[in-house]
């Protein structure tokens, strides 16, 4: 028998591992948000921090990025050692997780001036002729076992807010609310969010209406 020594070992290993590696690319639908007149419909194609940077609305005092969790995957290629064998899933597939019956709007804002609550049972869902006021707001992040915020050492978390929860200028907080109405699927174009009550500041002006274009996204990964 021949024994192949360590490094031909090595350098044969190494070709199997290329040979398994595989890059490919997904695509889908997801909800696209705005305000005022429906902006053009953006590229399809984007890496995952120009989808988190487009969905931010720059708004007085506040940058608020605004997500709902009805993303849609409805094609995954991959492509084997950046050649022929293909393998296409053209299943559709909700990338996130969801209830039954509920929907979920995921806010990272962004406070720049003093004086902002979050008061996420004062949030307005529409979609497919219902409506829904808002069931409870969260925050995403790391928390110890008394439910105090950390920086270390704690377990990642949505933990349920105060109904009334005040936010500190120049943090970024990581939030959402939870809405008692079905998920709408992304390619519906009468999505309407209304932050007007639920995050607002004394001396600044009502966030307007936020509306969703329905638009086809696409990402690559290795």
């Amino acid at each position: 028998m021949i024994t192949k020594p360590p490094r031909t070992r090595f350098l044969a290993t190494v070709a199997c591992v290329s040979l398994l590696s595989c890059a490919g690319f997904r695509s889908g639908w997801e909800s696209f948000p705005f305000v005022g007149d429906p902006p053009p419909t953006p590229p399809e194609y984007r890496t995952p921090f120009e989808a988190q940077k487009r969905s931010e609305l720059e708004l007085p005092g506040l940058t608020v990025g605004i997500g709902i969790n009805n993303q849609l995957r409805t094609s995954d290629t991959q492509v084997y050692f950046y050649a022929l064998p293909l393998s296409v899933d053209s299943s559709e597939v909700y990338t996130q997780e969801s209830e039954p019956g509920k929907t979920k709007v995921l806010l990272r804002v962004t406070v720049r001036e003093e004086g902002f609550v979050f008061r996420p049972q004062l949030a307005a869902l529409s979609a497919g002729g219902s409506s829904a006021s808002g069931l409870a707001g969260f925050e995403f992040g790391m928390w110890d076992q008394k439910g105090n915020r950390v920086s270390a050492g704690g377990t990642w978390a949505y933990r349920r807010v105060a109904d009334e929860y005040p936010l500190s200028a120049g943090k970024t907080y990581n939030l959402s609310v939870d809405f008692p109405l079905p998920l709408p699927p992304p390619e519906s174009p009468d999505i309407a969010l209304d932050l007007s009550n639920a995050l607002k500041a004394p001396d600044k002006p009502a966030i307007p209406l936020i509306r969703f274009l329905p638009v086809r996204w696409k990402d690559g990964y290795t």
